[in-house]
């Protein structure tokens, strides 16, 4: 995040799920995507504290990448202040966060993949591993990643509980279709 953005539209959609997932699993922003000098700044705005190298029992992370996700199968998967991969999102749920929030305006224009297909190539990649996922689908796109269905569940309950229309979450065709049917709900590793 870059200084010149402090304080627009998207920080007022950070500290809604920061109020949103309070009581639930406290937010904590991934400290690699703001620069030293905006921390403070960052967290006195958007209530979000920084993540710590020992988070509490109950805690959800917030990636906050200038551009977004990396599409898997991309050669490309370089991470930086700009993107993050989906394979750190996978370890970060399993080092114990109970959702992972990434804002996700990537668009890769040398793909056969429009921008609503690649959102579900990346939510597919979390599936493959037993996660569950969803998009915030907005002008400041996030993806929701969970551990298992229950906290799937849980965080739409908040959200849609909140007063978020339904239409704003996009989930992955794939889970959506196995969820009707009992007995779907694959572990994660």
């Amino acid at each position: 995040m870059k200084r010149e953005y402090l304080g627009d539209s998207y920080d007022a959609v950070k500290r809604m799920w920061q109020e949103l997932l309070a009581d639930w699993a406290p937010l904590h922003a991934e400290p690699r995507f703001l620069p030293d000098d905006l921390c403070e700044d960052f967290t006195q705005l958007t209530r979000i504290p920084m993540l710590s190298a020992r988070p509490p029992n109950a805690f959800s992370i917030l990636n906050d990448p200038d551009t977004g996700i990396r599409l898997p199968g991309e050669r490309n998967q370089a991470e930086g202040r700009t993107h993050i991969s989906v394979e750190t999102i996978i370890n970060q749920l399993r080092k114990g966060a109970q959702c992972v929030i990434t804002f996700d305006q990537s668009d890769y224009r040398n793909t056969k993949l429009k921008r609503d297909e690649q959102r579900q190539a990346k939510m597919h990649r979390l599936a493959e591993e037993g996660f569950h996922c969803f998009y915030y689908v907005s002008h400041a796109p996030f993806l929701f990643a969970l551990p298992n269905a229950d906290a799937l569940q849980r965080i739409q309950g908040i959200l849609k509980k909140a007063g978020i229309p339904e239409d704003r979450l996009e989930n992955h065709r794939q889970q959506a279709n196995q969820s009707a049917a009992p007995g779907h709900d694959k572990p994660h590793r």
